[in-house]
């Protein structure tokens, strides 16, 4: 009787001594970084006037999102830009490119994806993939106008990160072009300065045992947040300040080896060669080890946000997108 006992004992305090050590693991407190002042300086340098009014679509559940559109200046339809905003942010960051785009005769959709900005739940998703359907529901309203128009796809950081997955995923098929603009590769990307240069702080225990639960088939816990960003307080009413692990884990690559290994049509990838939270001279050696074809560009006296509004970066980009790709050739 002893021996049995402890052959039923055991097992379960293991079983307990487990679900305590998860339980602490996912009830670890998120902790905000401090400010970052460069972000901070570089959100604010980039000019909104004449930024266009919200427009909106319904996605396949129900939600309506949104995002901001910005005609051809000679009113062509045959280029579209989808830009997809970084971390934290919204279609605001895009609005200068968007318009440079505009002014190259491409027509251009900034977005707020969801979980951002004025589309749905500020740091969350239902579920992991509707990122991605959301994307395919924004295309199936765009062809309406647009039905022979040659797509680009471009992403800014975390964004550029969820644009190199979806070139490699079915749905890429569908851009001629894909631009990565100091694109955030991944934890284990030789790219990354510590805690992406101080703006973003993981929650690593808690992020470990959702990982964990996600394998045994459990998911129910994934609204948690795991992932807060160095936001002012004055700005959390705009910006996000921290992400769900489905966010996370959606709007981002699925390992930057093999999603660059899989990609199949032109990619460029642009980042400004001050960027203070990517180590932007060790892109070319990253991306050509897998994917010696993708055309690698620094730009110099550039960092992470006045890419966006530099312009001379703009000016870069747009051409990129205007002139690769995007022409047939």
């Amino acid at each position: 009787m002893i021996i049995l006992s402890q052959f039923v004992l055991w097992p379960l305090a293991i079983v307990g001594a487990a679900t305590l050590a998860f339980g602490a693991m996912i009830a670890a407190p998120v902790r905000e970084p401090p400010v970052l002042a460069s972000i901070q300086a570089g959100a604010m340098a980039i000019g909104q006037e004449g930024k266009p009014e919200l427009t909106r679509f319904q996605a396949r559940d129900g939600t309506w999102l949104a995002y901001r559109f910005y005609p051809a200046a000679s009113g062509a339809h045959d280029r579209l830009a989808i830009l997809v905003h970084g971390s934290s942010a919204s279609s605001d960051e895009m609005h200068g490119l968007a318009v440079a785009l505009a002014a190259a005769n491409v027509a251009a959709v900034a977005v707020d994806m969801r979980g951002h900005g004025a589309s749905g739940a500020r740091g969350d998703i239902a579920y992991l993939g509707q990122l991605d359907d959301d994307l395919a529901d924004l295309l199936a309203q765009l062809r309406a106008s647009y039905p022979q128009a040659r797509l680009a796809l471009i992403g800014h950081s975390s964004g550029g990160g969820f644009a190199l997955r979806i070139a490699a995923e079915p749905l890429g098929g569908a851009f001629d072009k894909i631009v990565l603009l100091a694109p955030y590769l991944g934890y284990d990307a030789p790219t990354n300065r510590p805690n992406s240069g101080d703006w973003a702080s993981p929650d690593i225990p808690r992020i470990l045992a959702l990982a964990a639960l996600r394998r045994i088939g459990i998911d129910w816990c994934e609204a948690l947040p795991v992932l807060a960003f160095a936001v002012p307080p004055n700005m959390q009413d705009v910006l996000v300040s921290d992400y769900s692990y489905r966010l996370m884990r959606n709007f981002a690559t699925r390992g930057y080896k093999d999603d660059f290994a899989s990609t199949t049509g032109p990619v460029s990838l642009i980042a400004g060669a001050d960027d203070e939270l990517m180590l932007p001279g060790k892109y070319a050696d990253a991306v050509h080890a897998v994917a010696p074809k993708v055309d690698v560009k620094l730009i110099a006296g550039v960092n992470h946000m006045s890419l966006l509004s530099d312009p001379k970066a703009v000016s870069v980009i747009a051409e990129d997108v205007a002139k690769r790709g995007m022409t047939g050739t």
